[in-house]
């Protein structure tokens, strides 16, 4: 059986982190790191690259995606493809070999992510209590159409 493909949206924050320890402890033939999304916090972004050889990951904006690859370049990391902004979460949270997405954003950044993984058919596990309060019926919908 093939591992599962997991992109996690919010990977620096405190429950992004954790959900690598899980991923980490359960072992890379059962879970795979397909696509990470984070925000501001590059070095730690840097670390997870380095660990966990995502295909995909998204920054917040150009300068931190620059100041991204400028780090990935500076310690021989390979670099995997990189997008930016809410369009990049949207990349991580619809990647074709994500069996499951990670919501873990903080606040309203995550909800149109969110919204395409359901609609791309995607299991979502929703670590993003802003996304159920601006559009609960919404994400319950959607979720029951996939």
């Amino acid at each position: 059986m093939s591992p599962r493909g997991i992109s996690i949206l919010g990977s620096t924050g405190s429950i992004g982190c954790n959900t690598l320890r899980v991923i980490e402890s359960l072992g890379e033939e059962r879970f795979r790191v397909v696509a990470l999304g984070a925000g501001r916090n590059m070095a730690k972004l840097v670390d997870q690259i380095a660990r966990h050889k995502p295909e995909l990951v998204s920054a917040e904006t150009e300068e931190s995606a620059n100041q991204l690859k400028s780090e990935l370049k500076k310690q021989r990391i390979a670099s995997p493809r990189i997008a930016i902004g809410e369009q990049g979460l949207i990349e991580v949270s619809t990647h074709e070999q994500a069996d499951c997405v990670v919501s873990a954003t903080v606040g309203a950044i995550g909800f149109v992510p969110t919204l395409r993984a359901l609609e791309a058919g995607k299991r979502v596990d929703l670590a993003n209590k802003e996304t159920l309060v601006m559009a609960g019926e919404l994400m319950t919908r959607a979720a029951e159409k996939s």
